[in-house]
């Protein structure tokens, strides 16, 4: 199906990515063979939408692959649609492998490594959504409070509400969130940063206290 033709409110949402399309096709084809591969991506995409359905919008087209959380949770839709319509149960080990696979690829590397967090505007817009009501004015979209010093370029980032699981807790699979988190280390890594996180909501605590220190300087 043509991402045009899915039953998406653009005003709300936007669709997944060309590279994370790219990415999960091409392990679907590992997976299975071409026929089951190519009707189980179909599946994926309407299932995809059917999890925005519910979803409280995140501002549309406003929202762009520069903010990292908003195009997490497209992401986090994306690989569990992957999940819920494979045609047969995956198990925790197999969808961990799965994610592990993601974070391995070719494109995933290519989506991240050597980008720049630390760029003025990724560090202006995160301190700017904090009060956007638009981002935060859903209780069931993220809250979080963020500090950050451009000098060394380090910040923090504490989230006590997450979108993602929020949405895993709604689709019955928040199960599956110690998987998806794991991405955050893999994506920073490829930047060239440390993650520091000591809590994380997806494996039951009340906070995810992100500490992220750049190995470059802002741009």
């Amino acid at each position: 199906m043509k991402e045009k033709d899915l039953p998406i409110d653009r005003s709300k949402h936007v669709i997944y990515t060309r590279n994370a399309k790219k990415c999960v096709q091409k392990l679907l084809h590992r997976y299975y063979d071409d026929q089951t591969a190519d009707d189980l991506w179909e599946k994926v995409q309407l299932k995809y939408a059917e999890f925005l359905k519910d979803e409280p919008a995140l501002g549309g087209a406003k929202i762009t692959v520069s903010i990292y959380d908003p195009m997490g949770l497209y992401l986090a839709a994306y690989f569990m649609a992957v999940y819920k319509t494979a045609p047969e149960k995956m198990s925790d080990e197999t969808f961990g492998a799965f994610i592990d696979s993601i974070c391995a690829s070719d494109t995933f590397i290519k989506m991240n490594k050597g980008r720049n967090f630390f760029t003025e505007k990724n560090i202006l817009t995160r301190d700017a959504l904090q009060q956007d009501p638009i981002f935060t004015g859903n209780q069931e979209n993220w809250q979080y409070s963020f500090s950050y010093d451009m000098s060394v370029p380090e910040c923090t980032i504490t989230y006590t509400k997450c979108a993602i699981c929020e949405m895993a807790r709604r689709e019955n699979c928040f199960y599956l969130m110690p998987h998806l988190c794991k991405t955050d280390f893999a994506q920073q890594k490829l930047m060239g940063n440390t993650l520091i996180r000591t809590k994380t909501i997806g494996n039951g605590d009340d906070v995810c206290d992100f500490h992220i220190i750049g190995g470059k300087r802002a741009q």
